[in-house]
């Protein structure tokens, strides 16, 4: 056979012949619809990066430069605010020259008391839910709405407001331009966060690749051993192996491609900490389109090429069933260690702790240590079930499946692992650098311009629920949700010369690091949603995979029940195994990285439990999937085929 011959062959294999065709289509769509999921989450992760950095080019345009001596100016003066939890922000706007300079979005420099207000804030107006914001413009004509080049994101609240007598106000700023060159997504010296992020993100996606990739497990280990024996040598069955993985991996990302466009109106609607993004930002660089579609490919063969050994050394023994040679773990735990050595490179190499590099070398450490917990697993439960003997039996079904493939159950339950190892790093390292100082919420302040004192105090003296402490000082009813809101009402009229300030607002304003935290955190539930989905996935494959041992097995009258508790248990010890092995190279990442850092660890033993029963809970969900797989599986007509 020549080459060409050889992966027509291995094609041929993945939609089947004969009777077998059906069964070899489903394990391909399976196989296509579980690379799908995995590539779609990549692309959607590099999709909302390529969000926020356009976010950042628009905020970068309209950034306001000083003007220079000479140079035809605006005033400018910016009020931040809030409503409910809402950052609301006035800017207002004074032409010094007839041919003063235009923010981005506007026509026209507004006239003295008119506004133009973004659509998001637009919409906030005429809604039930801005009734008790309507008061604040009260004393504003608004006559138009910014266009979408000058407001950041789709939900920011934004006006601008047209003044006069800015030059003798404080705070004001004489602009002869918009627009500065946009600085990359940084947090700055927080920067080593940037790397963990992207780790976290992107390496539970590549384990689901690899999973699905080695989806035909044993059954396609039989196939290839029986090809090898009737005379194809070692490079034949890796080609062949490589063809019939690549037709799944091909289809898969012709899915992924639709699963990108179904998945992205779900990133658009998040609200992460208030930050939300345009669906039309959200498309994925060139480069990275480019990266996924070859390193998918490599991942998936090169995961099904390593899983060869047995076939090519002793194929007679995989044919005839016999029992699996045990995994070796020396080469699993230097993978482990090599991962921790990348933590060190101020040890090693000299590197500065301050480099920018020490952060490019622990965040290859943490990919190498995530994807070590699918590697551990496999051998850490093979050592676990090899002396586990008596009990009931659907727990003897379980353990004795487990004895003879553990590989394949732990594959189905790596993905959910790696997840919540990074759930868990990721929880531990930022919630404390993330928390707010404390602070008295019900206290609220009022910056008033010199002169106006006493206009504040005769509008805010009969506000309900605010109390007056001390001049400009306030007092709000804590169960009062309003106080504030209508507190910010009674100062309105009198525009930029006062200005509210709550203690809250003022430590939520700039935290890039909770809004940071937030968005990991969704990221990791979506990643840990996506991670079951791909498995209930790879649980009903298995089903299918294994239907003549389960149709035998219903045939000699062993109750359905038993079979449903086999598969519970022989998805559940991985797990268990998993989450333990997960939470341990969770928390070994986030103290690693706070070394780094120099800042302490905190563990959050409530989150750790939750992502934990979350992982239980994915066991129920794909032990349901594989009892509906089951029970196709044993009907009758279903039973008289096998």
């Amino acid at each position: 056979m020549n080459v060409f011959s050889d992966f027509a062959l291995g094609a041929r294999l993945a939609f089947g012949a004969g009777r077998r065709r059906g069964l070899a289509l489903l394990r391909t769509v399976f196989a296509a619809v579980g690379i799908g999921l995995a590539v779609a989450g990549l692309l959607l992760v590099f999709a909302s990066f390529n969000g926020l950095e356009e976010r950042l080019d628009r905020l970068a345009a309209r950034t306001p430069v000083e003007a220079a001596a000479g140079e035809p100016a605006v005033g400018l003066l910016s009020a931040p605010s809030y409503f409910r939890e809402r950052e609301l922000t006035a800017v207002y706007l004074e032409p010094w020259h007839s041919d003063a300079p235009v923010p981005p979005g506007l026509g026209d420099v507004p006239a003295p008391g008119q506004a133009v207000v973004s659509p998001a804030l637009a919409d906030l107006l005429a809604s039930q839910d801005g009734a008790l914001l309507r008061p604040r413009f009260a004393e504003l004509d608004i006559v138009g709405t910014i266009g979408v080049e000058g407001v950041a994101e789709p939900d920011e609240l934004l006006y601008y407001v047209g003044d006069e007598g800015l030059r003798d106000a404080p705070s004001v700023v004489a602009v002869g331009g918009f627009g500065v060159p946009s600085a990359p997504l940084s947090l700055g010296p927080l920067v080593v966060v940037e790397f963990l992020a992207g780790a976290v993100l992107i390496s539970p996606l590549l384990v689901l690749v690899a999973s699905s990739s080695k989806l035909a497990g044993s059954e396609g280990e039989r196939r290839l051993s029986a090809i090898r024996l009737v005379g194809a040598g070692a490079a034949q069955i890796r080609r062949i192996a490589a063809a019939e993985t690549l037709v799944g991996v091909l289809l898969g990302m012709v899915l992924a491609v639709a699963f990108f466009f179904l998945g992205r109106p779900l990133v658009v609607a998040a609200d992460l900490a208030g930050l939300t993004l345009y669906e039309d930002a959200l498309v994925p660089p060139w480069q990275a389109v480019v990266a996924v579609a070859l390193l998918t490919p490599a991942v998936a063969i090169g995961c099904a090429l390593v899983g060869l050994r047995d076939v090519v050394v002793e194929p007679y023994g995989v044919v005839r069933h016999s029992e699996p040679i045990p995994r070796r773990g020396r080469w699993r735990i230097l993978f482990v260690a090599l991962g921790l050595s990348l933590f060190f490179p101020d040890v090693w190499a000299g590197v500065d702790g301050d480099s920018r590099l020490v952060g490019v070398f622990a965040a290859a450490g943490t990919f190498v240590l995530l994807i070590g917990v699918p590697v551990l697993l496999p051998w850490l439960a093979e050592r676990l079930v090899r002396g586990l003997r008596g009990g009931p039996p659907s727990w003897q079904l379980g353990v004795r499946r487990l004895q003879m493939d553990v590989g394949t159950p732990a594959r189905v339950v790596a993905g959910i692992t790696v997840v919540l190892a990074a759930a868990v790093a990721i929880q531990t390292l930022v919630t404390p650098m993330s928390s707010p100082p404390p602070h008295e919420s019900a206290r609220a302040s009022v910056v008033v311009s010199v002169g106006w004192e006493n206009r504040v105090e005769e509008l805010v003296r009969d506000v309900p629920g605010v109390e007056q402490v001390e001049p400009g000082h306030f007092v709000l009813d804590p169960a009062d949700l309003d106080a504030t809101e209508r507190l910010r009402n009674a100062v309105a009229p009198l525009g930029r010369q006062a200005m509210v300030y709550r203690d809250a607002d003022v430590d939520a304003q700039g935290n890039k690091l909770a809004t940071l935290h937030i968005i990991l955190g969704t990221a990791c539930s979506f990643a840990l949603l996506l991670s079951i989905g791909n498995l209930v996935v790879l649980a009903s494959a298995q089903v299918w995979q294994r239907r003549r041992a389960f149709a035998a097995l219903r045939a000699a009258g062993l109750p359905r029940g038993v079979l449903t508790r086999s598969l519970l248990w022989q998805n559940g010890i991985p797990v268990v195994v998993g989450v333990l092995v997960s939470s341990a190279t969770g928390l070994g990442v986030a103290g690693l990285f706070a070394r780094l850092l120099d800042v302490p660890v905190h563990v959050d033993w409530a989150v750790l439990t939750v992502y934990s029963v979350g992982a239980v809970i994915g066991v129920g969900v794909l032990t349901v999937a594989a009892v509906t797989a089951l029970a196709s599986v044993d009907r009758e007509p279903s039973l008289r085929v096998e």
